[in-house]
């Protein structure tokens, strides 16, 4: 464990100091201690900090609850502690975002600019951190935040001022200040981006191959990796597809919660999703499976959902192994167009332990689902803002399903508290969740989801 002497300035939000003077600085992995010399010692989770900046020989840690510590007077000590600690706040960062078992590509410093309609503009200096699936920014003077590879729709450099525009949706990410690897930057982007949309494509075209090439190209722009897509849009690229998706898609052993969700499914608004299962998921799912001393892959893996390849002698190859799933937004009785406000999400792989529930809407909303001009916007808002929540967990379920007091209590899942601190989505996640029903049989199952459904009308 990392120990420094030097002192210290605790300051309220307003920035009046409560404590001062000298004081012995330790951190590891996931938690900082300071000890005053006469005072009690103060320790915190290093993912607690919302910044931390260094500079002018000091070191500036502001906490989630608006105060400060400053550090200074480290003398020769100071650079050490400021890189290391950085470090090792960046490092807790990534683990309070979910992304600590992803594949790393890259690493760059420099500035960022967050900007877009409905989103309050930051900037600052971050470190840039691509991975095989998504990009962190892990920013020095407020929180860290992380993009999907796949959510992002374009990448420009501009070689004359040297800056490199990320657009998603509404947001646009300027990153700049990278000196001579500002095109590397915008190239590792591209590139990975090109790889996930390349096994993407070999992935669909191993679970549909009788999909034309213009007809593949078609669909592996409407699903890409991470997302959903209405089913009836994938019906008119082919009209095999939905029956295609039932019989490749779903595990027989789930194939009766699979049909029963589809009864009860309001008019053609199902919806279909998949996810490329990689090297860290089997990882990630074989440690959290040793951690609760069981056997094979930890439930709610992703890496549950490959399915084993085939063992006969001449079959063709499987292709890459994908999680697949569906939302189903539920009707407000079997067989009515109207929409409930419940939407169903079943991951249809053989790794789906159970069925997730959310409410579509909040209550002033609601009366849209009323409104056949308008419900099929909202739905189609409301699954898209529920799979990019799920997409931003990586499709971990237990940060969803959790108690708050499971969460605030259990060290186990202290990061996923930070987490739901710190991810919009996931808030948004927990606060529409309204139960799961466990996989157990299909009469048990039943049961289970008219619990859910009549809460949802409370």
């Amino acid at each position: 464990m990392a120990d420094f002497a030097g002192k210290y300035l605790y300051l309220e939000q307003a920035g009046r100091t409560l404590q001062e003077g000298p004081c012995r600085v330790h951190f590891d992995a996931q938690t900082f201690t300071l000890t005053p010399e006469s005072a009690a010692p103060l320790a915190f989770d290093l993912g607690d900090l919302d910044a931390v900046v260094a500079a002018e020989w000091e070191i500036r840690l502001k906490l989630f609850t608006g105060r400060s510590l400053v550090l200074r007077q480290f003398a020769k000590a100071y650079d050490n502690l400021a890189q290391a600690l950085t470090e090792a706040y960046r490092q807790r960062s990534l683990r309070c975002l979910l992304l600590e078992d992803m594949a790393e590509v890259a690493r760059f410093g420099g500035q960022f600019e967050l900007a877009g309609a409905g989103a309050e503009t930051r900037t600052g200096s971050a470190e840039f951190r691509v991975y095989d699936s998504n990009l962190a920014v892990l920013a020095s003077a407020s929180q860290p935040f992380q993009w999907r590879l796949a959510d992002i729709d374009t990448v420009r450099f501009d070689a004359a001022n040297y800056v490199v525009y990320l657009e998603s949706g509404k947001l646009q990410l300027k990153v700049s200040r990278l000196a001579k690897r500002t095109e590397e930057f915008s190239r590792c982007v591209r590139d990975t981006m090109n790889d996930v949309a390349a096994a993407a494509a070999q992935a669909l075209h191993a679970a549909f191959p009788f999909l034309d090439p213009d007809q593949l190209q078609s669909l592996a722009a409407l699903l890409r990796e991470g997302r959903s897509a209405p089913v009836a849009r994938l019906a008119e690229i082919s009209s095999q597809l939905p029956a295609a998706l039932a019989a490749n898609a779903v595990d027989k052993d789930l194939q009766p919660y699979y049909e029963r969700l589809l009864a009860r499914t309001a008019g053609p608004s199902q919806y279909a999703g998949f996810k490329l299962i990689r090297p860290e998921d089997e990882a990630a799912g074989a440690g959290e499976a040793a951690r609760q001393g069981t056997g094979g892959t930890a439930p709610d893996s992703p890496a549950q959902a490959a399915s084993p390849p085939s063992a006969a002698a001449d079959a063709d190859a499987a292709g890459p192994q994908a999680l697949y799933w569906f939302f189903f937004p539920l009707a407000v009785k079997p067989g009515a167009p109207e929409a409930a406000n419940v939407v169903a999400w079943e991951a249809s792989s053989r790794g789906g332990r159970a069925t997730y529930f959310f409410r579509l809407l909040d209550s002033a909303q609601v009366s849209q689902l009323k409104d056949p001009a308008h419900a099929g916007a909202a739905i189609d808002a409301a699954v898209h803002r529920l799979n990019r929540g799920l997409a931003l967990l990586n499709f971990r379920r237990r940060p969803i399903y959790l108690s708050d007091e499971e969460l605030m209590r259990d060290p186990q899942y202290h990061r996923y508290a930070i987490a739901a601190r710190r991810i919009p989505e996931l808030r948004g996640l927990r606060a529409n969740f309204l139960g799961r029903a466990i996989h157990n049989s299909p009469e048990s199952w039943q049961a289970q989801v008219e619990s859910i459904l009549e809460k949802s009308k409370q």
